[in-house]
C-alpha cells in the first residue's frame, strides 16, 4: 500500500479544512528569525532577533524550530501556498550558514550542542531519564531539526535540505563511531526522540548503509526485546518516549531482515490501543503509561492524554497499515484522528492543546504563537498539516479510500481525479466523484469501518454488490467518463467503557466521541502565558460527586439521537441531588471549546451506591492541608517545571512508581508565591535493612535538622519540616530550592515526592 503525496491531496470545506487553515495562520504568525536564533546563537553568529522563551529560552532551545519546518514544508505541500514555500527556504537559508560557520556537519540549537557531541566521542555519558551530560534531552531536541531537514528534503522536495541532512548525520556518526556498544547502550537510558526513524529514513532515501546501522543502534533493546517477546513492560514509562522509539522499529522493518522489528511494533500498537487507549484515542496520565487495570488517575488528574503521544501513535499506525495493508489499522487512525486529534486545536483562534483532561467537567489549554513553545506545539503544528495523508492510497494500480473525509485527489499517472464528499461529524452518507480523462480499469477499494454495522454502495445512482476483501469493499471496472459512488453507512450510539471495566463509560456515534459542555466558569489560563506550567489546566477540579450518574446497565439503554445534522444525543442522568432523571445534551467533542466538558459519566444502577463510591474518591483526594506546589521525582515535566538540576542522579520506575536517587546531588525549585507554605513535606521509599542510604536535605544551600515529624506507611516514609526554622534569605522571590545529596558516596533514599503546603483555614 502506497500513500500519495500530500501535494497531490487537497483538503475540501469543512472541520479539517477549517483546522488545516488555522494552523496556517499560526504558523505564519511565529517569528522564523526568532525561532532560528538558538542555532544561530550555537553557530556563534549573531541572531536577527530574540529567541522565543518558555521551552525554546529553557534549554530546549531550537526543538520548535525543526517541528516548524516540518509543518511549513508539510503545509506548504498540502496547500500550494508560496507563503509557507517562502518560510522553508528562509529557514534552510539560516541554518546552512549556520551548519557552514560549525564547519564539522553540526547543527541544532542545543545549549552546549557542539561539545556534547565531543563528550559523547570520549565516551562522557552521564544519561538520566531526561537529561544527558547536564542538558534537557539534547538528542531528542536534535531529533526534531534533522526530521525538520528530511521533511523539508523528501515533503518540500529541497535538494540541499537533503545534503544538509546528510552532513548532519556524517557529523554524528563521527560522534558515535568510537562509542562502545555498552555506551551507547547507556546514553539510550535519556529522551532521543526519533533518532532510529530519522536515521532509517536517511538510509532509505540515500541507500547508505552506514545511516542504517546507526538507526539499528538506536533501537534501544532494553524497549526493543520484551517488546520483540510479546512482554508488556511499559507500567510506568514515559509513554511518548517509547512510541517514538517504536516507529522507529516499524521503519526499521521495512528496511532489514530482523522480524523482531515488525513483532515488537505490532505488539506494542496492540498492547498501547487494547488496553492503554480511551475513547479519543489518547493514552497516559501526566506523559506516563499508568498500569492498564487502574485508569483511576485517568479520571482525576489534570493531565490526561499528551496530544504528542497520539501524533506519534498516529505515525506508527500509518507505517504499519501501508506495509500490511490490513485496514484494521484504519479504524483507530480514524477514531484518533477525527477525535484527539481535531479537538487539539482551537478552530478559529488556533492555538494548539497539550493535555486533554478526562476528569468531568474539566477543560483544556490552548498554546498562543508568542508565548508557548511547548513539545505538543511543535507536533501541533504539523498535526493539522497532515490531515490529507492517508485518505487516499494505490495498491498496486488500485484506488483506496482509507479515511472518510473530505478531500480531493489528482492522480495524473492515471488520468484520474477524485473528489470525496464526506463529513462524519454530520453525515453518515459519504460521495466519491470520480472523473477519468480515458477509460482506465482498476479497482476502487472502499474502507469498511468496523463501526458500521452495514454499508450499502451505489453507483450513479444504482446499487451495486461489491467483494468483500481484507476490511474494503471492492468494485472492479473499468472508469470511462465521470461517475459518482455513493457509500452509506448503518452507524448507530456506541459505549465504550474504560479499559480497565471500571464502571464508567463514554458515548459515541460510529466513530464520533460524544460528550457535554459543562459551563465556562473559573477557566484558569485558557490561554497559556509563558509560564512554565501554562499548559496545565490550573483552574479549579469540581468534585467527581458532582458528575451526573447514568442509572442504567447498559449506558446505551440511557441515551438516544435527537438529531443527525447537527449531531446531537440526549442522555439521562441522575444529577447530584435529583429526585428525578434529566436529559443532558452530547455533541462531537471536537466541537467544544473554551468550555468544561464531561466525556466519560459514571454507571450504575444504584445511584446511591455509585454516588457513594465517587465520594469516597473525593475523600481520597483532600487533605487537611493545601498543597502549595509540588515536584514528583522522576517525572519529566514536573521536574523540569520546577528546575530540576543535579550529578550522578538517576530517574527510576517500579511497579509504576517514579522516584529519584543520587550518589551527588540533585535539586528542585518550589513556589511559594504568597509566602502561605509552612511546611516541606518529603516522601521516599522505604529503603531494605540489608541497603543503607544516606541524605542530606538542604533548603537555600543550608541543611535541614531533623524532621519535625517521621512516619512509615506501606512501605514509604513520609517527613515533615517545619519551614519556620529555615534560614533567612531562602526564600527569595518565594522560591526554595529544595536539594538532596548523598554522603560519603552512599546512595540517597529514593524520592517519590516533594511538596510545600500550607494549613487549610479553620
Amino acid at each position: 500500500m502506497i500513500a500519495f503525496p500530500l501535494a497531490h491531496v487537497r483538503l475540501l470545506d469543512g472541520p479539517f479544512k477549517d483546522a488545516q487553515d488555522a494552523d496556517v495562520r499560526y504558523v505564519l504568525a511565529l517569528d522564523p528569525d526568532r525561532l532560528c536564533a538558538p542555532y544561530l546563537r550555537e553557530a556563534g553568529l549573531e541572531p536577527a532577533a530574540p529567541g522565543y522563551g518558555n521551552w525554546e529560552g529553557d534549554g530546549m532551545g531550537g526543538h520548535i524550530g525543526g517541528h516548524y519546518l516540518s509543518a511549513c514544508a508539510q503545509l506548504w505541500a498540502a496547500t500550494g501556498d508560496d507563503r509557507l514555500r517562502d518560510r522553508v527556504e528562509h529557514v534552510l537559508d539560516v541554518l546552512e550558514r549556520c551548519q557552514q560557520a560549525v564547519g564539522t556537519g553540526y547543527l541544532g540549537g542545543v545549549p552546549g550542542g557542539a561539545a556534547l557531541g565531543e563528550e559523547l566521542a570520549a565516551g562522557v555519558v552521564d544519561a538520566d531519564t531526561f537529561s544527558l551530560n547536564g542538558r534537557w534531552v539534547p538528542l531528542y531536541n536534535l531529533h526534531k531539526t534533522v526530521a525538520g531537514l528530511l521533511d523539508a528534503a523528501t515533503v518540500g522536495t529541497s535538494e540541499r535540505a537533503l545534503k544538509m541532512a546528510m552532513s548532519w548525520g556524517d557529523w554524528w556518526l563521527s560522534v558515535s563511531r568510537g562509542m562502545q556498544d555498552e555506551t551507547f547502550e547507556q546514553m539510550l537510558h535519556t529522551e532521543f526522540g526519533g533518532m532510529a526513524d530519522a536515521f532509517a529514513q536517511l538510509a532509505e532515501v540515500t541507500g547508505r548503509p552506514e545511516y542504517l546501522a546507526e538507526a539499528q543502534r538506536f533501537a534501544h533493546r532494553e524497549v526493543l526485546d520484551p517488546l520483540a517477546e510479546a512482554r508488556d513492560v511499559l507500567d510506568g514509562l514515559h509513554a511518548n518516549t517509547q512510541i517514538a522509539k517504536v516507529v522507529g522499529y516499524a521503519r526499521l522493518a521495512g528496511l532489514t531482515d530482523d522480524g523482531r522489528y515488525r513483532d515488537a511494533a505490532e505488539f506494542f500498537w496492540r498492547t498501547v490501543t487494547s488496553r492503554r487507549t480511551v475513547a479519543i484515542g489518547g493514552n497516559s496520565v501526566r506523559e506516563h503509561f499508568h498500569a492498564p487495570d487502574d485508569f483511576s488517575t485517568m479520571l482525576s488528574e489534570r493531565q490526561g492524554p499528551e496530544t504528542c503521544n497520539t501524533y506519534n501513535m498516529l505515525k506508527l499506525t500509518a507505517l504499519l497499515h501501508l506495509a500490511s495493508g490490513d485496514a484494521a489499522y484504519l479504524d483507530f487512525y480514524e477514531r484518533a484522528t477525527l477525535n484527539h486529534v481535531l479537538s487539539s486545536q482551537h478552530p478559529t483562534r488556533g492555538g494548539f492543546v497539550y493535555f486533554t483532561p478526562l476528569r468531568p467537567a474539566h477543560y483544556r489549554v490552548y498554546s498562543q504563537p508568542q508565548t508557548s513553545m511547548w513539545c505538543c506545539v511543535g507536533s501541533g503544528m504539523e498535526n493539522h498539516a497532515r490531515y490529507g495523508s492517508l485518505v487516499f492510497a494505490r495498491s498496486d494500480d488500485d484506488l483506496v479510500v482509507n479515511l472518510y473525509l473530505a478531500a480531493s485527489l489528482d492522480w495524473a499517472d492515471r488520468g484520474l481525479t477524485a473528489r470525496l464528499d464526506a463529513d462524519l461529524l454530520s453525515s453518515d452518507t459519504a460521495v466519491l466523484h470520480l472523473a477519468a480523462a480515458s477509460p482506465v480499469e482498476l479497482a476502487l477499494r472502499l474502507r469498511r469501518p468496523t463501526w458500521a454495522a452495514d454499508v450499502r454502495v451505489e453507483v450513479d445512482g444504482e446499487p451495486v454488490d461489491a467483494e468483500q476483501a481484507g476490511g474494503y469493499l471492492v468494485l472492479r471496472r473499468t472508469w470511462s467518463g465521470t461517475h459518482e459512488v455513493t457509500v452509506r453507512f448503518s452507524t448507530a450510539l456506541a459505549a465504550d467503557p474504560l479499559p480497565d471495566g471500571s464502571p464508567w463509560a463514554a458515548l459515541r456515534w460510529g466513530p464520533v466521541v460524544l460528550a457535554a459542555p459543562a459551563g465556562t466558569d473559573r477557566l484558569d489560563g485558557l490561554l497559556a502565558d509563558e509560564q512554565r506550567m501554562g499548559h496545565v489546566a490550573a483552574g479549579p477540579t469540581r468534585r467527581l460527586a458532582t458528575t451526573p450518574v447514568v442509572a442504567a446497565t447498559d449506558v446505551l439503554d440511557a441515551a438516544v439521537l435527537v438529531r443527525r445534522d447537527p449531531l446531537e444525543v440526549d442522555l439521562t442522568v441522575w444529577p447530584e441531588g435529583a429526585d428525578t432523571a434529566v436529559p443532558v445534551r452530547l455533541v462531537p467533542f471536537s466541537t467544544i471549546h473554551d468550555a468544561r466538558y464531561t466525556l466519560y459519566w459514571p454507571v450504575g444502577h444504584d445511584v446511591v451506591a455509585r454516588r457513594a463510591q465517587l465520594a469516597a474518591q473525593d475523600r481520597a483526594e483532600s487533605s487537611d492541608v493545601v498543597v502549595v506546589d509540588e515536584v514528583v521525582a522522576g517525572e519529566q515535566q514536573p521536574e523540569s517545571d520546577h528546575a530540576f538540576a543535579g550529578e550522578h542522579t538517576r530517574a527510576h520506575t517500579a511497579d509504576g512508581t517514579h522516584t529519584r536517587s543520587a550518589t551527588g546531588w540533585f535539586s528542585y525549585t518550589l513556589h511559594d508565591p504568597d509566602g502561605s507554605a509552612a511546611v516541606l513535606e518529603t516522601t521516599w521509599l522505604e529503603p531494605d535493612a540489608a541497603d543503607p542510604r544516606a541524605q542530606e536535605l538542604r533548603v537555600g544551600g543550608a541543611a535541614l535538622g531533623p524532621p519535625t515529624r517521621t512516619w512509615v506507611a506501606d512501605g514509604v516514609v513520609h517527613e515533615s519540616y517545619e519551614l519556620t526554622e529555615v534560614l533567612p534569605g531562602s526564600r527569595d522571590d518565594r522560591r526554595l530550592t529544595v536539594s538532596v545529596h548523598a554522603r560519603d558516596g552512599v546512595p540517597t533514599m529514593h524520592l517519590v515526592r516533594l511538596r510545600l503546603v500550607a494549613p487549610t483555614a479553620p
